[in-house]
């Protein structure tokens, strides 16, 4: 072999020498980082989109116990709508509400729908205000579909009340549909991934200088600062009362400092039956003699 192919040969293997050993390095970095450590990478980065890395917080809740964080990101990555759980304050958007329809021999389209245009049973749940329950990965794929066009979302009784409206009137709603502007779908993802920095935030806080993974009660302790407001402005408070020892933790709903209870309703009526019942035999029996 020429002298001058044997240099071009061995500066060939350094190298590939070169790529392995930077590849092997690489590999080691993303091993030794944490998963918190990949959660704040992820979430601090705009262009990341927030479904996946909600699944990282559920896998951090899992590792630490926490089913109050699990329960949260799993709402906001499968929704609020069907659920029992009140629509966070932070997902309140405001739009106008439109008709679609037919008036003579014209088609109108988008027109503004006053409050006074409902009937009266859809006044006091339609108007230009509603609570947005759908999960972060419907909305991030609806941002994706329609980036610059309004969103058009339809109420639960839009068939309903379009068949009301055009009762006794010279036009005929055909669709009833809130105009969703872009900017307050991107909104609701913000301020998602504001309350992800703040988890974060609130662990390292919590966490001692060289601390890999949080523990049980440093996630329970973060959980804490972490307030949302539903929709009768009572805060709900993420807390896990369960000692960290049984690895369950209980989200729990206080409104005004008190927590809900159940009526025992079950009782009371058994007891309302029965004293009934005595008092019709009573009757009865004074009648008959």
């Amino acid at each position: 072999m020429a002298p001058h192919l044997g240099h071009l040969e061995r500066d060939r293997r350094r190298g590939r020498d070169r790529q392995r050993c930077r590849r092997s390095c690489c590999r080691e970095v993303r091993l030794r980082r944490s998963r918190l450590d990949r959660l704040e990478s992820d979430v601090l980065n705009e262009s990341h989109r927030l479904a996946p890395i909600l699944r990282q917080v559920i896998t951090l809740g899992g590792h630490a116990h926490s089913e109050p964080l699990r329960t949260w990101a799993l709402r906001e990555l499968q929704g609020y709508e069907g659920t029992e759980v009140p629509i966070p304050d932070y997902r309140r958007i405001s739009a106008p509400l439109m008709m679609d329809g037919i008036r003579g021999m014209y088609r109108f389209r988008q027109q503004p729908v006053s409050r006074f245009d409902l009937p009266d049973f859809a006044r006091d749940s339609l108007g230009d205000e509603l609570r947005f329950g759908q999960g972060v990965g419907q909305i991030e794929s609806l941002l994706a579909r329609n980036p610059d066009q309004a969103v058009q979302l339809g109420p639960a009784m839009a068939a309903e009340v379009a068949v009301f409206m055009s009762q006794n009137s010279d036009r005929q709603v055909l669709r009833l549909y809130w105009a969703v502007h872009p900017s307050a779908l991107e909104g609701v993802l913000d301020q998602v991934r504001t309350r992800l920095v703040q988890l974060v935030g609130e662990l390292r806080a919590a966490m001692q200088h060289g601390q890999q993974e949080p523990t049980p009660d440093q996630v329970a302790q973060a959980l804490q600062n972490i307030n949302i407001t539903t929709g009768d402005n009572s805060s709900v408070i993420v807390a896990a009362p369960v000692a960290v020892a049984h690895r369950r933790g209980t989200a729990r709903a206080e409104i005004g400092g008190m927590a809900q209870r159940t009526f025992p309703w079950v009782p009371v009526a058994w007891t309302a039956s029965a004293a009934l019942a005595t008092a019709a035999a009573v009757i009865a029996w004074v009648t008959w003699f």
